[in-house]
């Protein structure tokens, strides 16, 4: 089965993306509307990957990627957001984030781009646990 991680401060967001994948019955996620129960949950549980949006109260997106490499957070890491500043994403993906979806406004190819993702990464993780 599939562990994901779902962090948002919109609650909608959150929602619409844990119906989304759910519909896999291979797909469990767990959401968080902040950084510091996703940070707990991240300490708690092994996701297969975190998808997490950029900008949020109390830390922004390289922050939270930083915090969670540092306290040992080896899954792959999806920043899926609607931020547009090169830089920043540039910052964020030198901290630790393994990937960047921009959240541009068609959702049903967003989230193929996501499950695609979570697809590769999941295959390469099983591969790994075999060897």
């Amino acid at each position: 089965m599939t562990q994901i991680l779902l962090v948002d401060d919109d609650t909608d967001i959150l929602e619409i993306l844990r119906l989304e994948f759910e519909d896999d019955p291979e797909c469990h996620a767990d959401t968080a509307t902040g950084v510091a129960s996703a940070l707990a949950l991240a300490r708690e549980h092994s996701y297969d990957a975190i998808i997490t949006d950029w900008r949020m109260p109390v830390m922004n997106g390289t922050v939270f990627v930083s915090t969670l490499r540092r306290q040992g957070c080896k899954s792959p890491i999806i920043i899926y957001s609607g931020i547009d500043m090169d830089l920043e994403i540039k910052k964020t993906l030198e901290a630790g984030a393994d990937f960047f979806i921009p959240r541009r406004g068609d959702p049903s190819y967003e989230f193929g781009e996501l499950k695609k993702i979570l697809k590769k990464v999941s295959v390469l993780s099983k591969r790994d646990v075999k060897k």
